[in-house]
């Protein structure tokens, strides 16, 4: 009986972190390393799942190579003019932008970000005919920056797509364009993109963030198994 009375406390307290535990708090992030100029830019995409109406993030950290020394990441200096990110198989209906951020301090705020659906990003911004994914740019030709070396960018959306997102996502990708300070295109970062979950071209993808309650589910397992190893 006693055991019985236990169990009953472990299964309230259960269902109790199962009533305070989020709906839903999966999420699926894509991340491909740009290796250009011999130095590596780390570009992540994380993405909400299960849901119409979406949480996204896009980051861009422009790693220091030598974390302070005399070398700069191969994109110091120039201006970003466009961005583009896909989840293959999900269509967009609208791109709810919701602000852009960067380490490197208040300059952030010199230029605004236009995004929207149905263009891709060439030399010339969002100029592209072939719609993929959502593709935004500055208001400026020359762009964002100058890039700060070790800096990190990031965009935010609340993006609503056509279907609700599944809990599993399989492919994506992610773009940029960047110019001189002359305002010419300095380089485009087109991958072949690259796996949400496992690896993939041009880099490697970052794990689901599990939910609450599959933790609790876990934890109360591992205390049952303890038990029954003691009573044995």
């Amino acid at each position: 009986m006693r055991l019985l009375g236990k169990f009953g406390v472990a299964t309230a307290g259960l269902a109790a972190v199962l009533a305070m535990a989020p709906a839903k708090a999966d999420a699926a992030v894509l991340t491909i390393t740009d290796t250009f100029g011999g130095t590596n830019t780390v570009w992540s995409l994380n993405v909400a799942t299960g849901c119409t109406t979406c949480a996204v993030t896009l980051t861009g950290f422009f790693q220091d190579p030598d974390g302070g020394g005399a070398g700069t990441n191969a994109y110091t200096g120039t201006f970003i003019d466009s961005v583009q990110w896909s989840v293959t198989g999900a269509s967009i209906n609208s791109t709810g932008f919701t602000g852009f951020t960067s380490s490197a301090g208040p300059n952030a705020n010199t230029v605004a970000w236009s995004f929207g659906e149905g263009t891709s990003l060439n030399a010339n911004q969002c100029g592209g005919g072939a719609a993929q994914g959502t593709c935004g740019q500055t208001n400026t030709a020359l762009g964002y920056g100058p890039i700060a070396n070790g800096s990190t960018l990031t965009w935010n959306f609340n993006t609503t797509f056509s279907t609700a997102l599944p809990a599993t996502l399989t492919t994506g990708n992610i773009r940029a364009a960047f110019n001189n300070a002359n305002g010419q295109n300095f380089n485009i970062f087109s991958p072949g993109g690259g796996t949400f979950g496992g690896g993939g071209a041009g880099g490697n993808a970052g794990g689901t963030v599990p939910e609450p309650a599959s933790m609790a589910l876990f934890g109360l397992a591992a205390l049952a198994a303890a038990r029954r190893a003691r009573r044995g």
